[in-house]
């Protein structure tokens, strides 16, 4: 038996090492794959620019005999741009893309609510009491808290317009993250920031380098309209306690001429060394932690993408419990016909010892009667004779035929009969005789008939 098994647990240990393997093997092929790296897109300068931006990865080196360490995102490493004119065709896969909604795709705003009460109800009990309350913003709204102030709280609200523009569309419907890409350019240090973004000026109020407030303006050149849309803003954020100051440090993003600027600083009375400006967008910075702002489409599409993955993950745990099934039940056949094949052959190969001893027991039980002192007749009846006393008891028959033995007698009364048949049974040589009786019956005036059988193992074995 242990000739057979060996080989079965060999296999088994196998197909278990080859199993414990294949997680590990999927992790690292989806470290290395090409389609596993972090990418960024947002939107450039011009109009219907989106910039493609890859961030680095540390692919750390193998030690002899040891496998590829899985590949990790290097937090201090610049992201490598990819392409900065042309937009990414709808069929790449966004599975790890970062999607910069563009400003004018959001709402952002600044709240003042309770401290007490659960935060996400409060900020839409305000908007809804500010009108501000669109279809589907409650899905997809997200929150910064900035500071608390004795029994009240300031949040930035951030959440994707229910209509994105048609143009932008596309590029946010599909997507692991998607943050906004004013959140994707640097804001340290600076009070007021402004970019251009689709061929349009967007502006952001910062303080402590977080967004406050920032929305697109619809115009394309700093002029006497933008200036003045900063200043009413600057000081409706002032009325509500959220700015302290008019804005000091500005930084501009994009090409601003030199009159646009000088505007500006006159403008804004900002002091022309506060005034910083970039002429093209730098590399994004990846804010800790990311929103992830999805529209109303891109929500969509990940609940229809959440049923077809579930879909998939029934279909394989199927396939493979079938398989699995398939695999065991393969394996159990093949063990039980080598069992069968083994246990046949040693039945062949002792059935000329079962033959032998077959011929002995019939032997034995033919001469058994000739030798055996126990199946003696008259032994048997000296036997049964012994337990007789006084003249309550009469054998009137007695007949042994093949293992089987028959008592009949007489009693005085049923007590007398029941008692006989008590001391009968527990005769040494009665000892291997299994017994059966009848009720004793009348046989006169003052007796009773009474019955009793006694038979061998080998008589019943010989009566089937």
């Amino acid at each position: 038996m242990s000739r057979i098994r060996l080989p079965y647990l060999s296999l088994l240990e196998q197909a278990t090492l080859i199993c414990k393997k294949i997680p590990s093997l999927s992790l690292h092929l989806r470290a290395t794959s090409k389609k596993n790296i972090p990418t960024i897109l947002r939107p450039g300068l011009h109009a219907g620019e989106w910039q493609r931006w890859k961030l680095p990865s540390i692919k750390e080196e193998a030690q002899p005999n040891s496998l590829l360490k899985e590949t990790q995102l290097s937090e201090k490493a610049e992201p490598i741009l990819l392409d900065a004119t042309s937009p990414p065709p709808l069929s790449i896969s966004k599975l790890d893309w970062i999607i910069g909604v563009p400003t004018r795709d959001l709402i952002v705003l600044p709240l003042w609510v309770a401290s007490q009460g659960d935060l996400q109800e409060l900020v839409m009990l305000e908007l809804s009491s500010k009108h501000l309350l669109q279809r589907g913003m409650s899905e997809g709204l997200k929150m910064i808290t900035l500071k608390t102030q004795e029994d009240r709280t300031l949040v930035v609200v951030f959440a994707p317009a229910a209509q994105p523009s048609l143009l932008n569309a596309p590029y946010l419907k599909e997507a692991r993250h998607f943050e906004a890409a004013a959140r994707l350019l640097p804001i340290d240090n600076v009070d007021l920031v402004i970019w251009r973004e689709l061929d349009e000026i967007s502006l952001g109020f910062v303080k402590d380098n977080e967004y406050l407030w920032l929305s697109g303006s619809g115009e394309n050149q700093i002029n006497s309209f933008l200036l003045g849309l900063i200043q009413r803003i600057a000081f409706h954020l002032q009325a509500e306690s959220v700015l302290e100051e008019m804005p000091r440090r500005v930084r501009l993003i994009g090409s601003f001429s030199i009159e646009e600027r000088e505007l500006l600083q006159k403008n804004l009375s900002i002091a022309q060394s506060a005034c910083e400006h970039m002429n093209e967008l730098p590399a994004p910075v990846i804010p800790k932690p990311l929103l992830d702002l999805p529209s109303l489409l891109a929500r969509e599409a990940r609940v229809l993408g959440a049923k077809r993955d579930r879909i998939k993950k029934i279909a394989s745990l199927a396939l493979m419990g079938y398989f699995c099934f398939l695999s065991i039940g393969a394996a159990n056949l093949l063990l039980k016909k080598i069992m069968l094949a083994h246990f046949s052959h040693q039945l062949l190969a002792a059935s000329t010892t079962l033959e032998k001893a077959t011929r002995e027991l019939t032997q034995w039980q033919e001469f058994r009667f000739a030798i055996d002192p126990t199946t003696y007749v008259l032994d048997l009846l000296a036997a049964i004779g012994s337990q007789i006393r006084g003249e309550k008891i009469r054998l009137t028959s007695l007949a042994d035929m093949d293992g089987l033995l028959q008592i009949t007698g007489e009693a005085s009364d049923v007590s007398a009969a029941y008692h006989f048949i008590d001391l009968i049974k527990k005769i040494p040589e009665f000892h291997d005789y299994e017994w059966s009786k009848s009720q004793p019956k009348l046989a006169g005036k003052n007796s009773v008939r009474f019955e009793i059988e006694g038979s061998l193992p080998h008589a019943q074995t010989s009566s089937k």
